[in-house]
């Protein structure tokens, strides 16, 4: 759990001296009327977060808890550079490095790189934080090596999340993802983590290489969580996606997802995301579903929920991701680029086939196979569903009924299927609640 800095220590770690005469400060309110023109210089009108902008309310953020900020100027007070710490996440001991910029007339004095430093040391020591997530632009790579050279390591892949609109100022082709990276402090309390089958390699991978301990098993539930599901559902035109965050998977799983994707492809959202938790094997087990229903993966966030749950990087497009304008800064995340488009083609195809969508009209066409052996090959998406629901196809679980693979009654002899015509009275007489927790725009990333 995050520690509460004391007064005596947040004034001790509030300001550094740069031997080359830069000073790093925690941000006052005197600093707000320079960040509007700051970010303006470096990326026109088009950065993500809107509040950078407006000075009175980047001062009423900074104000509010849920951002500090760092400020780096010269030896005559000229404004350098800034970067911030976010509390972004549910689990408020993992905090977010963002808003990382450095004016044209201080760039290549090394001073991005000592900002990252002072506010590394400011969440460790100061705030007490179990670690630090990274999200960084991936139309170029400088941000992720600065990070990269402190230690972070790639976990994940947010598809598309920034909009070309977003990016005039910067001439790219299409829209950007973000490269989720990640700093353990080894403080972190984290929970059990259930790996669902598809993924146990690739998730033990990614967990491995960025120092995250923890109590680990791989998992096919017996069924979903009979009561409703927890989840908080975020619509974010601005960002032409939306969100929803499971804490727990319920009998209205189903309900949930059909509802949302029809929303978000009617409203023209790229890409329906869905973060799973991944603290209970009902949560593996959704994985698994969502799989078998043509989604993909993208990788995780360890320790993002309350508690250290992590979660898995689910998300559905209704548009072709825009992998070719992907630049990132070496083999590990590459690797992991090279995984997540894989895991993309699979969901397609099955995707096109759970839908019945007619190939013919597009010529028959699928992704093309990409060559050599995988760790996504060793459990085939359509067989694990099959074997965990007895049919194909998509169904509502309203009354739960999964089985663990390979599992044996009582009797000692394979489970039976679902009723499937039970299924259907189900499903026909049931209507799932609504999602828990409010529908509103998601934050802007900062």
């Amino acid at each position: 759990m995050l520690e509460t800095a004391s007064s005596a220590q947040v004034l001790r770690a509030s300001c550094w001296h740069e031997d080359d005469g830069y000073v790093i400060s925690l941000f006052t309110a005197d600093d707000a009327a320079d960040i509007p023109s700051a970010f303006e210089e470096v990326y026109g009108r088009d950065y993500l977060n809107p509040l950078v902008y407006d000075a009175a309310a980047f001062a009423r953020l900074a104000g509010s808890g849920d951002q500090i900020s760092l400020i780096a100027r010269d030896g005559t007070g000229a404004f350098a550079g800034h970067v911030a710490l976010a509390f972004s996440a549910p689990n408020r001991g993992v905090v977010e490095l963002c808003q990382g910029i450095v004016v044209p007339a201080h760039r290549r004095s090394g001073i991005f790189a000592r900002m990252i430093d002072r506010a590394l040391e400011f969440a460790r020591t100061a705030l007490g934080a179990q670690a630090v997530m990274g999200i960084s632009l991936t139309n170029h790579t400088i941000s992720q090596k600065v990070v990269a050279q402190r230690g972070f390591r790639e976990v994940g892949l947010e598809l598309d999340y920034v909009p070309q609109r977003m990016l005039v100022h910067e001439e790219v082709d299409g829209p950007a993802a973000t490269l989720v990276q990640y700093l353990d402090f080894d403080l972190a309390l984290t929970a059990p983590c259930y790996l669902p089958p598809s993924y146990a390699a690739w998730f033990t991978d990614l967990l491995d290489g960025a120092a995250v301990s923890g109590q680990r098993q791989i998992s096919a539930a017996s069924g979903l969580d009979r009561r409703a599901s927890l989840c908080e559902a975020m619509d974010m035109p601005r960002f032409d996606m939306t969100r929803l965050v499971m804490r727990r998977v319920g009998f209205d799983f189903w309900n949930l997802v059909a509802a949302h994707e029809t929303e978000a492809e009617a409203a023209g959202r790229r890409s329906l995301q869905i973060l799973i938790n991944l603290g209970s094997a009902e949560g593996a087990a959704a994985v698994e579903l969502l799989r078998g229903w043509g989604y993909a993966c993208s990788g995780l966030i360890p320790c993002y929920l309350e508690d250290g749950q992590h979660v898995a990087i689910m998300y559905r497009g209704f548009v072709a991701p825009h992998f070719s304008g992907i630049r990132l800064h070496g083999h590990g995340p590459e690797d992991m680029l090279a995984t997540v488009i894989e895991d993309w083609q699979r969901a397609e195809r099955l995707g096109a086939e759970l839908r019945h969508l007619d190939l013919a009209a597009t010529g028959g066409s699928t992704p093309a196979e990409q060559s050599g052996p995988s760790r996504l090959d060793a459990v085939d998406s359509m067989e694990t569903v099959r074997q965990l629901l007895g049919i194909t196809g998509r169904v509502r679980l309203e009354t739960g009924g999964m089985a663990p693979l390979g599992a044996k009654a009582a009797d000692g002899k394979a489970p039976r299927p679902p009723n499937k015509s039970a299924g259907k009275s189900a499903s026909k007489n049931a209507s799932g609640p609504a999602p828990l927790g409010t529908r509103k725009e998601g934050a802007a990333p900062n």
